[in-house]
Parts: structure tokens; sequence; C-alpha cells
């Protein structure tokens, strides 16, 4: 009767081993039909995201009779006359300068004073502070098309309609509360006293700046860099309002010129459309790992 306990418990402990295996292998299963659901919606999403691209370049690649002629997401007969046309008998190159200029220049001007006024709000308690960051969110609040008149009688006090200065200057004022907010963010969290010692061994603050918080904050310079890149890039609105010459047209605008008033020329868009995102595309790419480190580190810092 003694061993009666010592044989329960090994009948229940034997019966706890038998029952695990089983309850581990579920959950396993469980977890494998979790992943697999999930990783099936995000090829959807994928697919569906990328059929316009599919849909665009298949179209720039099929010959005019063909484009009207079904809806076959493979061409039959592939041509690449249609970028032959756009790249030489159009001004897609002048197109291409331009916005080169424009989204290079704001770029560089919302890094560097980007940089200036949020080191200057993150490092000092100056009077108007505030006020100044809330003027830059403000900004960010109105949409475009409801700044567009002011800007345009603005700009034209100044003479600088059918200017690229015109668009470099609206992009800037967009992309500047951004840049200032999140770089602001940065130097939040680079530490003074690493400031402090370089001010001792006789470093000024441009220096300090320029040497040591800018290379430690260089995540958010990516991050703000591609973000002011692709806005000037992409943006049509304003550059159909303030460039009237053809030799100033941006390729948001360019790529305008092909839509007829009774006709629209989708081989020559599609094409022209593919040639425009290449560029942004290289850029994105070429940045994509330290724009993830800038945001995640953004965000873990807001």
């Amino acid at each position: 009767m003694e061993n009666v306990p010592a044989a329960e418990a090994a009948l229940t402990s034997a019966a706890d081993r038998t029952l695990f295996v089983p309850r581990g292998r579920r959950r396993r299963a469980e977890q494998w039909v979790r992943s697999g659901v999930s990783h099936l919606i995000l090829i959807l999403l994928s697919l569906f995201a990328l059929l316009p691209l599919l849909e665009a370049l298949s179209t720039a690649l099929k010959p005019k009779s063909e484009i009207m002629a079904g809806l076959s997401i493979i061409p039959q007969r592939p041509t690449l006359g249609h970028f032959e046309f756009v790249l030489g008998q159009t001004d897609f190159p002048t197109w291409l300068r331009n916005s080169l200029q424009i989204a290079v220049g704001t770029t560089l001007c919302a890094l560097v004073i980007g940089s200036l006024g949020g080191y200057a709000m993150s490092r000092w308690r100056f009077r108007g502070r505030g006020l100044y960051g809330n003027t830059l969110l403000m900004v960010q609040m109105f949409p475009g098309v409801m700044l567009g008149i002011p800007l345009f009688l603005l700009l034209d006090d100044y003479g600088l309609i059918d200017t690229l200065w015109a668009l470099l200057v609206t992009y800037l004022t967009f992309a500047l509360a951004f840049s200032v907010w999140m770089l602001k963010g940065y130097f939040d969290g680079i530490p003074r006293e690493i400031e402090e010692a370089a001010l001792i061994d006789g470093a000024n603050r441009l220096q300090v700046l320029w040497q040591i918080v800018l290379r430690l904050a260089a995540p958010g310079l990516v991050t703000v860099a591609v973000f002011t890149f692709l806005l000037a890039w992409n943006e049509f609105f304003f550059a159909y309002i303030f460039l009237v010459s053809r030799d100033k047209m941006t390729l948001t605008l360019g790529l305008f010129t092909f839509v007829g008033q009774y006709t629209t020329e989708w081989g020559y868009i599609m094409a022209a459309g593919i040639l425009t995102c290449l560029p942004a595309l290289v850029f994105f790419f070429l940045l994509q790992r330290a724009l993830t480190r800038g945001l995640i580190a953004g965000a873990m810092k807001g």
C-alpha cells in the first residue's frame, strides 16, 4: 500500500509527458498556420501594390495598336519605340535636369536649414521657441491647394514665377517642418556631455555640430533627405501653377503634355513615367537601410 502514491505519481507524470508532446506540436502547427496566413496576406498586398507598376511597364512596351486591343499584361510584340520617342523626340532630358536641380537643391537646403533649426530648438531655450515650432507645424495643417493662390501672388511680387526658384522655395516651405522636428528629436537623444567635452577641447559650436552631432544623427539626416527628395520629385500641383515655359518644366509636368484634348498617348506617358520613377527608386534603395533605422529610431525617440 505504501507504493500506491508512488505508482500514482509515476502514472500522472507519464500521462503529463504524453499530453505535453501533442500540445507542443499543436502550438507549432498553430504558429505555422498564423505565419502562412500572414505571409499570404502580405504577398497579396504586395501584388496589389505592384500591379499598377506592372501594367505601366506592360503598356510602355506594347505597340500603339496593341494598347487598346486587349487587357493582357504580357505584350505580344514588345517594342522600345515609346522609350526611344520620349528620350529622342521630346524635352525629357531638360525635364529631368530641372527635376534633379529642384529635388537636389531642396534636399540640401532642407538638410542645412533643418539641422541648424533643429539644433537650436534642441539645445537652447529662447524667447519665441514654442511659437517658432508651432508655426512650422501649422504649415503642415493647410493643404497645398489652399496655399496655391497666396503663394502665386507672393512669388509674383518677387518676379519668381516661371522660374525654378519658385518651386524650390515652395517645396522647402513644406519640407522644413518635417526636417526641423525630425532632427530635433535626434539631437535630443545625443548626450550633451559629448558636446561639452569637444567645447572644452577647443572646438566651436559649428565644429561640434558638423563633426560630432550630425554624424551621430546620420539616420535622421537620411530620413529627411529621402522625404524631401521624394516630395520635390513627385510634386505636380505647384509646378503646374508656377511654370509656363516648356524649358522650365519638371518631369511630372512634362508627363501632362502627353494628355491631349481628344487623345491620350498612353504608351508615351507610361514610358516617361517608368523613366521618371527610376532615379527615385535608385535613390530610395541606396538609402533604404539607413531610412528604416532612422524611422524606427525617430519613433522610439518620439
